[in-house]
């Protein structure tokens, strides 16, 4: 039971969830998963709460500069901003 109970935790919390934020945020699952790691490992569990946001806002600021707009492609999922 507890072995079932963390296995479909782990699916949810890996794959699922940075699966619908991105479709939600045109943000790749990728890069919600990396933002995710570096911003929890910087702050902790505040890191982690604004890891998607933070990359949400990092995404338009990057669209908005030619120089960085493919970075800004590259974060999205679909490659249109």
């Amino acid at each position: 039971m507890l072995l079932s109970l963390s296995a479909l935790q782990f699916a949810i919390g890996n794959f699922l969830d940075p699966y619908v934020m991105g479709s939600s945020l045109n943000l790749s699952a990728f890069a919600i998963l990396v933002s995710l790691a570096v911003w929890s490992e910087l702050w902790g569990v505040p890191g982690a709460f604004l890891a998607v946001p933070i990359t949400a806002i990092l995404t338009i600021v990057l669209s908005e500069f030619p120089g960085t707009r493919p970075i800004a492609v590259l974060l999205s999922r679909s490659g249109r901003l």
